[in-house]
């Protein structure tokens, strides 16, 4: 969906857009009733109260063993089932719209080829993991009827990630027209063509078409946006500390994030920002927004973003 920049384009910190998203983020007051055997990394509703004495752990009948808002782990479920507990009343699973945009995802060219829709696919994953419910849409192509029916499609959820779009376009010229675009850029590497909006009291967070891109938006944007509708805690990445084989560079007043591989415990930038780039990544580096990058040699912290237990 590309178009014209506007001339004086709102950027913002990254810190900024989250209090931006933030803002917008009642924690979800719907409850599901379920059993223990499926309860890990949800929200508990109410406290959970034992029903059975578990004398080792100095448990009675009547005791709270976790209390309302604790997130479910999977330690915890012994305990649980201990105390006689077979289901919990717990909060829903934030929902979460993802609509991936662009007439190169809907329409064949003359050979017949057609666009592999991958940002919001990948990005389902992730919402997924991060504990909210997804529905993933079939792309939509750059018409802005069809474009205002698919945002206003799910404005019954609780967010709204639109991919395949950046400043200037139509898309965001009617999220603007239903509610408000708080920012059409975020002081970010990559990914600064990312947006901030609202309507309807639902937040919108608006992503460019790279699929990288998208991914750091969605790492750093949507998922604390996810613990603020689950009200549960923003746990840190799995992280370790490598020396860098060779510097990196990044560019003033943005806080860049880059791709490494690890190998015998040194860190190796990966060059560009293609999907085949990101995928080989053992993690990213973090380059604040008052340094203009690492020289090689220095340690850095490579965090893990796919990190599977």
């Amino acid at each position: 969906m590309a178009g014209p920049s506007p001339p004086n384009v709102d950027s913002v910190t990254l810190e900024t857009a989250r209090r931006q998203l933030g803002s917008f983020a009642v924690p979800v007051d719907r409850t599901d009733r379920i059993p223990l055997s499926v309860a890990v990394g949800r929200i508990l509703a109410t406290d959970a109260t034992a029903n059975t004495p578990v004398e080792e752990a100095n448990v009675s009948v009547g005791d709270t063993v976790f209390e309302q808002g604790h997130q479910v782990r999977p330690g915890d479920v012994g305990l649980l089932k201990a105390a006689g507990i077979s289901e919990l009343l717990v909060r829903q699973r934030p929902q979460i719209g993802i609509v991936p945009t662009g007439d190169e995802l809907v329409q064949r060219d003359t050979s017949g080829d057609q666009q592999t829709e991958t940002a919001g696919f990948t990005l389902a994953q992730y919402v997924d993991r991060w504990g909210g419910k997804v529905t993933y849409r079939d792309p939509v192509a750059d018409d802005a009827p069809a474009l205002r029916m698919a945002v206003q499609r799910d404005l019954t959820r609780d967010a709204i990630v639109i991919t395949g779009t950046e400043p200037g376009d139509t898309l965001r010229e009617i999220v603007a027209d239903l509610g408000e675009v708080f920012t059409d850029s975020v002081d970010m590497d990559p990914g600064q063509r990312t947006g901030v909006a609202v309507v309807e009291d639902r937040p919108v967070l608006l992503l460019p078409e790279s699929p990288t891109a998208a991914r750091v938006g969605a790492v750093q944007l949507l998922r604390p946006l996810l613990k603020a509708f689950a009200d549960a805690p923003l746990s840190d990445h799995p992280h370790r500390a490598a020396p860098l084989t060779d510097g990196v560079d990044s560019p003033v007043s943005v806080r860049s994030f880059v791709p490494v591989t690890v190998t015998d415990g040194e860190a190796t930038p990966l060059p560009g920002a293609d999907l085949a780039t990101a995928t080989r990544a053992d993690g990213w580096i973090s380059v604040p927004a008052d340094k203009t990058g690492y020289s090689a040699g220095t340690t850095v912290t490579v965090e893990n973003w796919d990190y599977l237990p």
